[in-house]
């Protein structure tokens, strides 16, 4: 049987909370925030838990990577997300939000990319990595970056290593990233020029 555990403590409080920490971390990319209001639904981490919880309801729709867990693990957050967000499970290309593990192999061309007239129509990828100060090394650059930072994202499967490297959409056009760990996220905006050094 699923149980359902305790969402928010002061739900309207600290979504807002956890909703500016995400928008800083967009504005800023490369910034590492943290999302410290709730301990998860297991096997999403602090952090991937706390973004969906913030950002999605009944109205978005959400795909959940087998590699993350057993199907019965995935049952149970699904089912604790859709009675604290109304949050639905859908298909990998249908999907606003997109969960994954960093090494895992997954076609992301499948993932919803916007379009010309609206861009902002693609999805955002929650990647779930075991670190933040480990992997290949990274140049970042672009709006919100006032000088080029080096960051890293735990070490990444071929699928997330070419895409960063070298993106398959074209801007305006492109997947947003967000990599969580634990309590803390980093995020990656379609207008962010990453170079791997």
């Amino acid at each position: 049987m699923l149980q359902i555990e305790t969402g928010f403590a002061q739900p309207v409080h600290h979504a807002q909370h956890c909703f500016r920490q995400i928008l800083k971390a967009f504005s800023e990319p490369g910034s590492r925030g943290s999302l410290d209001k709730h301990r998860g639904f297991a096997p999403l981490n602090p952090a991937a838990s706390q973004v969906i919880m913030s950002l999605c309801d009944q109205h978005t729709g959400l795909y959940l990577s087998p590699e993350l867990a057993k199907p019965t693990d995935l049952a149970h957050a699904v089912a604790n997300l859709a009675f604290h967000n109304g949050v639905q499970r859908t298909t990998l290309q249908q999907a606003d939000f997109v969960v994954i593990n960093s090494t895992q192999t997954i076609d992301l061309m499948q993932c919803k990319a916007g379009s010309d007239m609206s861009p902002e129509h693609s999805a955002m990828l929650l990647v779930q990595t075991e670190d933040l100060d480990s992997g290949p090394r990274f140049r970042l650059s672009g709006p919100g970056i006032q000088h080029p930072i080096i960051r890293q994202f735990g070490e990444l499967g071929a699928s997330l290593l070419d895409y960063l490297s070298k993106p398959s959409h074209h801007y305006p056009l492109g997947l947003e990233f967000v990599f969580c760990h634990q309590q803390s996220l980093l995020a990656i905006s379609r207008t962010t020029q990453l170079e791997r050094i």
